[in-house]
């Protein structure tokens, strides 16, 4: 294993050299072959952890591992890699996940986030036997990678729900992000791995099914 120390200063000199040269950081700074090496073992680490069924607690630290290679950059809300339709394939919340309800009522396909920034919306979705239940909600940046969350709309079928004033809000924020991998912290705590639906569906479904016999 290679120490993180020795990860984090090749990063740091990468990112220095990157600077230098006016590189624009989030569409080029993933052209390193030697941080494309490291950065593509720790998310093959961190999947392997998933889909295993390891702790959280281990999760977690794989999960710090592939966010350190945000320091080339990437992790931010004019990334044209952030809007589309993400799969979650791991979380700290058991809520979010489904983990608290009896299997029954468990989702076997991973939850579904769609992101909009420019439009400022986001949904939220999952299949529970045959229905959908979806959260809709209004987003609007707070700083470069964080956005402010606020629920508008919580449907299960064809019922829906509009909550009165400002009571269902939270933040979201990207703290790593590249071609099919995403990973995002909320304001209370929580942290959410997600691939690309378009080009990684099959994967997400097979780390999904692989995390759900750990329960």
């Amino acid at each position: 294993m290679i120490p993180s120390r020795f990860v984090f200063t090749c990063l740091a000199v990468l990112f220095m050299t990157a600077t230098t040269s006016n590189t624009n950081l989030y569409c080029e700074a993933f052209s390193f072959p030697f941080a494309d090496g490291l950065k593509n073992r720790a998310k093959a680490v961190l999947i392997e952890k998933v889909e295993s069924g390891a702790s959280n607690d281990a999760i977690f630290q794989a999960v710090r591992e592939v966010e350190k290679f945000s320091i080339l950059g990437g992790a931010n809300l004019q990334n044209p890699l952030l809007p589309g339709n993400w799969l979650m394939v791991w979380t700290t919340s058991d809520s979010i996940a489904g983990k608290t309800r009896p299997k029954l009522f468990q989702t076997n396909t991973p939850p579904e986030q769609l992101l909009d920034v420019v439009n400022g919306r986001a949904v939220n979705a999952e299949m529970v036997l045959g229905i959908r239940n979806a959260v809709r909600a209004d987003i609007s940046p707070m700083t470069n990678n964080k956005v402010k969350v606020q629920f508008r709309e919580f449907s299960v079928g064809p019922i829906s729900f509009k909550p009165e004033g400002d009571r269902f809000k939270g933040e979201l924020s990207v703290s790593y992000l590249d071609e099919d991998m995403r990973i995002s912290r909320g304001d209370k705590g929580n942290a959410f791995v997600l691939l690309r639906e378009s080009t990684q569906r099959k994967v997400a479904d097979r780390i999904w099914r692989g995390w759900k016999k750990s329960w």
